[in-house]
């Protein structure tokens, strides 16, 4: 963008006192079309400085003030005015370009001169980010269930959690957030903010993951401002704006002891506990992760042929994870405690409640059941660089995902290696793929190799 330039000049046409209105002009690089020499020419902000002066007491290029004279018979008040004219264009100018990344129109950038100046009242299309976000969970929660802007009511939660914390980073720093007035500056400070409110109020920084869910949610609400024709103040799709996931590997599983346990517990008492024991059951037993168990209603167990010989397994889709970017499919063999259960639930897999009440049945149910055994766990705080580790039980860190983890992990025990298992639970087939031609040979050949080296182990549970 071009290097701007300024001029005071007086206005030809003089008043009753002899006196000409002083104008201000600046230079940026703006270009109109003239229709009619089919050309652009250059258009400077053009303003009245809404001052006169005798143009006796006026000074030219290059001062474009009033002479000392003036000063000394008048005072310093237009030279002072003139000096603010010329800063806060200059400055009105720089801030639009920094934003816009683009220079604004004459009009655009006169109105902002104009309500620096205090000349108008300061108009403003910004929106305030909480007002912004209570009005969408009010509205996106209750939009069709098939629209795009539908939002659920898990999701709907994340996001007044996040406007909790942007009220509580608001009285902290005595500022209100707007989508315009937000800066890249603002946005990563909000984190470590947040992470110190936190830090008084409980004793503890927030888990790194935590906060890079925060990032995450708070990165995805200015992308629906933007769907929503709403101006950002800043580019947020930059890398430097990420706070990505820490791994942490805690290694959390159930053992064969546990499993039995979970297997023989009567629930017929507790819808919560049946929801629960049916999870911790087929995913224990399978590899799925949650993702995929809520679906697992949808699968139907199959009697597969390999070799002239049938085996009972189930084919299903492995959704989208941190792990894989792609929809990819596998062959599972149903395991004895999952064929017991097929067996006695009419050859159907059960229908999970969501993914969060499915959390919450899991974590009352291994209360109950008193798994009180403890495990190392590591944490991450967010913006300190030492690991934390400490002892924790079972009931109290079990999620459902860790029932992948007592799948991996106890076929481990029994001596089986990752090329046998990896095929399951990380399985290289594109859904869409299979899907297209019908071929499940290799699938279910994988399943069978599992199968074959699980009956040489003799495991109590993890048999076929």
């Amino acid at each position: 963008m071009k290097q701007a330039t300024h001029f005071f000049n007086l206005e030809a046409k003089k008043n009753k006192s002899g006196e000409q209105l002083i104008l201000f002009n600046l230079s940026y690089g703006f270009k109109t079309y003239n229709s009619k020499s089919n050309n652009f020419k250059y258009e400077p902000l053009r303003i009245s400085t809404k001052w006169n002066i005798n143009k006796e007491y006026w000074i030219d290029k290059p001062t474009y003030r009033a002479n000392q004279f003036f000063v000394r018979k008048y005072g310093k008040d237009l030279n002072n005015v003139l000096d603010k004219i010329e800063r806060i264009s200059y400055e009105q100018l720089s801030n639009f370009r920094n934003i816009n990344e683009k220079d604004p129109t004459i009009q655009e950038l006169k109105q902002l001169v104009f309500e620096k100046l205090k000349r108008i009242p300061k108009y403003s299309n910004d929106i305030n980010i909480t007002e912004y976000i209570t009005e969408s969970v009010k509205t996106r929660m209750k939009s069709e269930i098939t629209s795009h802007k539908r939002w659920s009511e898990g999701t709907g939660k994340q996001y007044t959690n996040l406007k909790n914390h942007i009220s509580n980073y608001e009285e902290f720093t005595g500022t209100v957030l707007t989508f315009g007035n937000l800066t890249g500056e603002i946005f990563m400070d909000f984190f470590k903010v947040i992470n110190e409110i936190n830090k008084k109020t409980t004793g503890e920084f927030y888990a790194h993951n935590t906060i890079s869910k925060e990032n995450k949610h708070f990165r995805a609400l200015l992308n629906s401002a933007i769907e929503d024709e709403i101006e950002v103040g800043f580019n947020h799709n930059k890398k430097e704006y990420f706070i990505k996931r820490r791994e942490i590997k805690n290694e959390t599983f159930l053992t064969v002891s546990q499993l039995s346990t979970i297997i023989k517990t009567d629930v017929s008492h507790s819808k919560e506990f049946t929801h629960a024991r049916n999870y911790l059951l087929l995913s224990s037993f399978t590899g799925l992760r949650i993702g995929d168990m809520v679906f697992l209603n949808e699968v139907k167990p199959e009697i597969l042929t390999h070799n002239s010989k049938k085996y009972n397994c189930f084919t299903t889709r492995v959704r989208k994870s941190q792990e894989n970017k792609d929809e990819l499919i596998t062959t599972i063999p149903i395991l004895a405690p999952v064929k017991e259960y097929l067996i006695q639930n009419d050859n159907k897999f059960p229908k999970f409640p969501s993914q969060p009440n499915i959390r919450k049945d899991v974590k009352k149910f291994l209360i109950h059941l008193k798994f009180e055994n403890e495990f190392e766990v590591k944490k991450y705080y967010y913006t300190v660089n030492n690991v934390i580790i400490t002892k924790e039980k079972l009931c109290d860190i079990f999620t459902p995902h860790d029932c992948r983890s007592t799948f991996i992990s106890n076929l481990k025990d029994l001596g089986i290696h990752d090329e046998d298992i990896e095929p399951i639970t990380h399985p290289k087939h594109k859904y869409i793929s299979i899907v297209q031609v019908y071929d499940k040979t290799a699938l279910v050949s994988k399943a069978v190799n599992l199968i074959n080296v699980l009956k040489l182990k003799k495991s109590p549970l993890f048999k076929y």
